[in-house]
């Protein structure tokens, strides 16, 4: 892909994650890794590894509540590199009741970070958190609308949170314009105000 030199796949890692709506209203999110050997992987104190072999399959299931809430946990290992592996799986029962938001990943991290979890299924959560936002958006922007139509006035924040977190959500930008002109209002009046005392 990035240039003509021949090359052989010695490895591939495969993440999937998917996002149910349930039928009491709950959301359940599911991601796995899988990590494919493409040679030889030798170890001293277990089997091989072989090529077309899975070191890691593993999964991570939350279910999330409309206000962002984990209501459960459930872990799934089904290749693991050594046998105590699965003895990390219970500490994820303690994540239940975090809110998905800012500081989620240090809360995660003080529960389950270290030698009291997994690091590829710690790992996962952050596609967790991804794929719910992706998943329950649609559903959140369409609630706030309906309660509000300018969102200047909303006070779930999360369905705008991103704007200003990347090029194509720039405040100043075409998409915020397009998407939520009042917004883009209140920045280029903040722009035009010029910088606060003091910053020069």
């Amino acid at each position: 892909m990035l240039g003509s030199s021949e090359r052989e796949r010695v490895h591939t890692r495969r993440i999937v994650c998917e996002a149910y709506r349930r039928r009491d209203g709950l959301w359940e999110i599911e991601a796995t890794v899988v990590d494919e050997k493409g040679e030889d992987m030798p170890f001293r104190s277990r089997p091989m590894v072989r090529p077309g072999e899975a070191l890691h399959d593993m999964t991570i299931a939350f279910v999330i509540d409309d206000d962002a809430v984990i209501r459960d946990v459930g872990t799934r290992m089904r290749a693991v590199p050594w046998g105590a592996c699965p003895e990390s799986l219970a500490a994820y029962r303690r994540l239940i009741g975090l809110q998905i938001g800012a500081g989620f990943m240090r809360a995660v991290r003080e529960r389950v970070g270290g030698i009291e979890g997994c690091t590829h299924l710690t790992d996962l959560i952050v596609q967790i958190g991804n794929t719910y936002t992706q998943a329950s958006w649609p559903r959140l922007i369409a609630r706030q609308f309906a309660a509000e139509p300018d969102p200047r006035k909303w006070t779930d924040h999360r369905a705008v949170g991103f704007v200003g977190a990347c090029k194509a959500w720039r405040a100043d930008g075409p998409t915020v314009r397009q998407e939520y002109p009042e917004l883009a209002e209140d920045a280029a009046r903040a722009s035009d105000d010029g910088p606060p005392p003091g910053s020069r």
